[in-house]
Protein backbone atom coordinates (compact mmCIF):
# COMPACT_ATOMS: atom_id res chain seq x y z
CA UNK A 1 0.00 0.00 0.00
CA UNK A 2 1.27 3.41 -0.48
CA UNK A 3 0.34 6.92 0.98
CA UNK A 4 2.51 9.04 -1.10
CA UNK A 5 0.09 11.65 -3.54
CA UNK A 6 0.24 11.91 -6.88
CA UNK A 7 -1.87 13.29 -9.70
CA UNK A 8 -2.36 12.55 -13.65
CA UNK A 9 -5.30 13.09 -15.92
CA UNK A 10 -7.41 10.26 -17.24
CA UNK A 11 -9.89 10.33 -19.89
CA UNK A 12 -13.84 10.28 -19.22
CA UNK A 13 -12.98 6.18 -20.71
CA UNK A 14 -10.41 5.58 -18.17
CA UNK A 15 -12.94 7.19 -15.43
CA UNK A 16 -15.78 5.17 -16.41
CA UNK A 17 -13.18 1.89 -15.58
CA UNK A 18 -12.05 3.51 -12.57
CA UNK A 19 -15.21 4.19 -11.26
CA UNK A 20 -16.65 0.43 -12.00
CA UNK A 21 -13.41 -0.62 -10.38
CA UNK A 22 -14.46 1.39 -7.08
CA UNK A 23 -18.10 0.29 -7.50
CA UNK A 24 -17.21 -3.58 -6.63
CA UNK A 25 -14.80 -2.68 -3.72
CA UNK A 26 -15.53 -3.57 -0.24
CA UNK A 27 -17.85 -1.57 1.10
CA UNK A 28 -16.34 -1.69 4.94
CA UNK A 29 -15.63 1.92 5.75
CA UNK A 30 -16.19 3.69 2.39
CA UNK A 31 -16.92 6.87 2.09
CA UNK A 32 -17.83 9.29 -0.41
CA UNK A 33 -17.66 13.25 -0.42
CA UNK A 34 -18.92 15.83 -3.24
CA UNK A 35 -17.72 18.66 -3.09
CA UNK A 36 -18.94 21.93 -5.72
CA UNK A 37 -16.90 24.52 -5.85
CA UNK A 38 -16.78 26.90 -2.91
CA UNK A 39 -19.08 24.08 -1.01
CA UNK A 40 -16.65 23.49 1.54
CA UNK A 41 -17.89 25.23 5.38
CA UNK A 42 -15.93 24.28 8.39
CA UNK A 43 -20.16 22.97 9.33
CA UNK A 44 -19.21 19.92 6.71
CA UNK A 45 -16.21 19.15 9.27
CA UNK A 46 -18.48 19.13 11.85
CA UNK A 47 -20.94 16.59 10.59
CA UNK A 48 -18.44 14.39 8.75
CA UNK A 49 -15.22 13.41 11.44
CA UNK A 50 -13.68 12.16 8.99
CA UNK A 51 -13.37 14.79 6.94
CA UNK A 52 -10.66 15.82 9.35
CA UNK A 53 -7.99 13.22 8.40
CA UNK A 54 -8.74 14.39 4.70
CA UNK A 55 -8.20 17.30 5.06
CA UNK A 56 -4.96 16.45 6.62
CA UNK A 57 -3.54 14.91 3.77
CA UNK A 58 -5.03 16.95 1.03
CA UNK A 59 -3.86 19.85 -0.82
CA UNK A 60 -5.10 23.04 -0.70
CA UNK A 61 -5.61 22.92 -4.41
CA UNK A 62 -8.04 20.35 -4.36
CA UNK A 63 -10.40 22.27 -1.74
CA UNK A 64 -10.06 25.59 -4.39
CA UNK A 65 -10.76 23.29 -6.89
CA UNK A 66 -12.81 25.27 -10.03
CA UNK A 67 -14.71 22.37 -10.68
CA UNK A 68 -15.59 20.66 -7.18
CA UNK A 69 -14.08 17.52 -5.98
CA UNK A 70 -15.38 14.31 -5.40
CA UNK A 71 -13.27 12.24 -2.70
CA UNK A 72 -13.33 8.53 -2.17
CA UNK A 73 -12.56 7.36 1.24
CA UNK A 74 -11.63 4.47 3.09
CA UNK A 75 -8.67 2.37 5.34
CA UNK A 76 -7.73 1.02 1.82
CA UNK A 77 -8.84 3.29 -0.39
CA UNK A 78 -7.94 6.99 -0.59
CA UNK A 79 -8.81 9.25 -3.95
CA UNK A 80 -9.93 12.61 -5.08
CA UNK A 81 -11.11 13.05 -9.06
CA UNK A 82 -11.69 16.71 -10.08
CA UNK A 83 -14.24 16.56 -12.84
CA UNK A 84 -14.50 18.69 -16.04
CA UNK A 85 -17.07 20.71 -15.16
CA UNK A 86 -18.46 21.62 -12.15
CA UNK A 87 -20.90 19.88 -9.30
CA UNK A 88 -23.93 21.37 -8.41
CA UNK A 89 -24.06 19.82 -4.40
CA UNK A 90 -21.71 19.14 -1.71
CA UNK A 91 -22.73 16.15 0.26
CA UNK A 92 -21.12 13.21 2.66
CA UNK A 93 -22.64 9.57 1.52
CA UNK A 94 -21.61 6.36 3.16
CA UNK A 95 -19.89 3.73 0.89
CA UNK A 96 -18.47 4.44 -2.66
CA UNK A 97 -21.32 6.18 -4.83
CA UNK A 98 -20.31 7.26 -8.48
CA UNK A 99 -23.63 7.86 -9.78
CA UNK A 100 -23.00 12.02 -9.23
CA UNK A 101 -19.71 11.50 -11.21
CA UNK A 102 -20.94 9.31 -13.83
CA UNK A 103 -24.31 11.61 -14.51
CA UNK A 104 -21.87 14.57 -14.77
CA UNK A 105 -19.87 13.10 -17.55
CA UNK A 106 -22.37 12.28 -19.06
CA UNK A 107 -23.96 15.48 -19.57
CA UNK A 108 -24.11 17.27 -23.44
CA UNK A 109 -22.85 21.14 -22.24
CA UNK A 110 -22.44 23.58 -24.32
CA UNK A 111 -18.93 25.18 -24.14
CA UNK A 112 -16.53 27.20 -26.57
CA UNK A 113 -12.71 26.53 -27.72
CA UNK A 114 -10.04 28.91 -28.51
CA UNK A 115 -7.21 27.52 -29.49
CA UNK A 116 -3.86 30.40 -29.98
CA UNK A 117 -0.45 30.66 -30.82
CA UNK A 118 1.47 33.43 -32.21
CA UNK A 119 0.94 33.24 -36.04
CA UNK A 120 -2.55 30.87 -35.93
CA UNK A 121 -5.61 30.42 -34.39
CA UNK A 122 -8.58 27.63 -34.12
CA UNK A 123 -12.32 28.35 -32.40
CA UNK A 124 -15.08 26.01 -31.70
CA UNK A 125 -18.23 25.89 -29.92
CA UNK A 126 -19.12 22.47 -28.99
CA UNK A 127 -22.40 20.42 -27.58
CA UNK A 128 -20.84 17.98 -25.86
CA UNK A 129 -18.51 16.44 -27.94
CA UNK A 130 -19.99 17.19 -31.31
CA UNK A 131 -18.54 20.59 -33.18
CA UNK A 132 -21.09 23.11 -33.85
CA UNK A 133 -19.58 25.92 -35.19
CA UNK A 134 -15.55 26.39 -36.12
CA UNK A 135 -13.01 28.57 -38.30
CA UNK A 136 -9.27 28.40 -38.33
CA UNK A 137 -7.01 30.67 -39.37
CA UNK A 138 -3.63 32.45 -39.79
CA UNK A 139 -1.87 36.06 -39.41
CA UNK A 140 1.71 36.68 -39.42
CA UNK A 141 3.75 37.70 -36.66
CA UNK A 142 7.54 38.07 -37.08
CA UNK A 143 9.66 36.13 -34.61
CA UNK A 144 11.87 37.07 -31.90
CA UNK A 145 14.99 39.46 -32.97
CA UNK A 146 18.28 38.47 -31.11
CA UNK A 147 20.27 42.59 -32.12
CA UNK A 148 20.42 44.72 -30.41
CA UNK A 149 19.81 48.82 -30.73
CA UNK A 150 17.49 50.91 -32.61
CA UNK A 151 17.02 47.86 -35.17
CA UNK A 152 15.96 46.15 -31.96
CA UNK A 153 13.20 48.56 -30.83
CA UNK A 154 12.06 49.23 -34.15
CA UNK A 155 11.65 45.22 -34.69
CA UNK A 156 9.67 44.92 -31.10
CA UNK A 157 7.29 47.38 -32.03
CA UNK A 158 6.20 46.31 -35.77
CA UNK A 159 5.73 42.91 -33.62
CA UNK A 160 3.78 44.26 -30.75
CA UNK A 161 1.86 45.67 -33.52
CA UNK A 162 1.44 42.56 -35.52
CA UNK A 163 0.23 40.69 -32.46
CA UNK A 164 -2.05 42.97 -31.48
CA UNK A 165 -3.71 43.41 -34.77
CA UNK A 166 -3.98 39.08 -34.52
CA UNK A 167 -5.70 39.54 -31.28
CA UNK A 168 -8.01 41.67 -32.89
CA UNK A 169 -9.00 39.50 -35.15
CA UNK A 170 -9.04 36.29 -32.96
CA UNK A 171 -11.34 38.48 -30.26
CA UNK A 172 -13.50 39.31 -33.80
CA UNK A 173 -13.47 36.40 -34.65
CA UNK A 174 -14.50 34.61 -30.68
CA UNK A 175 -17.69 37.04 -30.79
CA UNK A 176 -18.82 36.07 -33.92
CA UNK A 177 -18.50 32.32 -33.25
CA UNK A 178 -19.39 32.32 -28.95
CA UNK A 179 -22.09 35.58 -29.13
CA UNK A 180 -25.08 33.55 -30.90
CA UNK A 181 -24.57 30.52 -28.06
CA UNK A 182 -23.62 33.56 -25.05
CA UNK A 183 -26.65 32.52 -23.20
CA UNK A 184 -26.11 29.08 -22.94
CA UNK A 185 -22.49 28.82 -22.79
CA UNK A 186 -21.52 26.76 -20.02
CA UNK A 187 -17.24 26.59 -20.11
CA UNK A 188 -14.95 28.50 -22.36
CA UNK A 189 -11.66 26.62 -22.80
CA UNK A 190 -8.28 27.95 -23.58
CA UNK A 191 -5.58 25.91 -25.47
CA UNK A 192 -1.83 27.12 -26.24
CA UNK A 193 1.10 28.92 -24.69
CA UNK A 194 -0.61 30.57 -21.17
CA UNK A 195 1.50 33.95 -22.12
CA UNK A 196 0.26 34.41 -24.94
CA UNK A 197 -3.41 33.72 -24.07
CA UNK A 198 -3.30 35.93 -20.99
CA UNK A 199 -2.56 38.53 -23.25
CA UNK A 200 -4.89 37.74 -25.40
CA UNK A 201 -7.88 37.85 -22.65
CA UNK A 202 -6.67 41.07 -21.26
CA UNK A 203 -7.21 42.55 -24.95
CA UNK A 204 -10.65 41.05 -25.73
CA UNK A 205 -13.43 42.78 -24.28
CA UNK A 206 -15.68 39.63 -25.46
CA UNK A 207 -13.89 37.63 -23.33
CA UNK A 208 -13.43 40.44 -20.30
CA UNK A 209 -17.07 39.92 -20.34
CA UNK A 210 -17.12 36.30 -20.33
CA UNK A 211 -14.53 35.65 -17.82
CA UNK A 212 -15.97 33.56 -15.16
CA UNK A 213 -16.46 31.10 -17.79
CA UNK A 214 -13.07 30.57 -18.77
CA UNK A 215 -11.32 27.46 -17.09
CA UNK A 216 -8.20 28.24 -15.40
CA UNK A 217 -6.60 24.67 -17.18
CA UNK A 218 -4.88 25.40 -20.60
CA UNK A 219 -4.99 22.78 -23.21
CA UNK A 220 -2.38 21.15 -24.55
CA UNK A 221 -2.16 22.77 -28.35
CA UNK A 222 0.95 21.75 -30.42
CA UNK A 223 -0.68 23.85 -33.46
CA UNK A 224 -3.93 25.72 -34.26
CA UNK A 225 -5.04 24.24 -36.67
CA UNK A 226 -8.68 22.11 -37.38
CA UNK A 227 -7.38 18.88 -36.42
CA UNK A 228 -6.36 19.90 -32.75
CA UNK A 229 -9.50 21.59 -32.72
CA UNK A 230 -11.42 18.66 -33.37
CA UNK A 231 -9.81 16.52 -30.75
CA UNK A 232 -10.49 19.02 -28.14
CA UNK A 233 -13.28 16.91 -26.48
CA UNK A 234 -10.75 14.47 -25.75
CA UNK A 235 -8.67 16.94 -23.50
CA UNK A 236 -11.70 18.80 -22.07
CA UNK A 237 -13.10 15.76 -21.01
CA UNK A 238 -10.39 14.88 -18.62
CA UNK A 239 -10.99 14.93 -15.08
CA UNK A 240 -7.59 14.88 -12.75
CA UNK A 241 -7.51 12.09 -10.21
CA UNK A 242 -5.47 12.39 -7.07
CA UNK A 243 -4.28 9.16 -5.22
CA UNK A 244 -3.55 9.04 -1.47
CA UNK A 245 -3.58 5.64 -0.80
CA UNK A 246 -4.15 2.35 -3.19
CA UNK A 247 -4.18 -1.22 -1.82
CA UNK A 248 -1.68 -3.66 -3.82
CA UNK A 249 -4.67 -5.73 -5.12
CA UNK A 250 -6.38 -2.54 -6.56
CA UNK A 251 -7.54 -3.66 -10.52
CA UNK A 252 -6.59 -0.59 -12.14
CA UNK A 253 -3.26 0.76 -14.08
CA UNK A 254 -1.90 3.32 -13.98
CA UNK A 255 -2.64 5.01 -10.71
Amino acid sequence: MTNDARTQWLSQRRLETLLSVLEDAPPLGALTLLVAPGGFRPTDQQRVRWLEEVRAVAPPRIWQSETGVVIFWSDEIRLAIEPPFPLETTTPRIGFRTAALRALLHRDPLFGVVLLRLGSYSVGVFQGRNLVDAKTGARYVKGRHSAGGTSQRRFSRVREKQIHHLYVKVCDLVRQKFEPYEKKLERIFLGGERHTLSGFVKQCPFLQRLKPLIADRILPVHEPRRRELDRMPDEVWKSRVTVFRLPEWFPFDGL
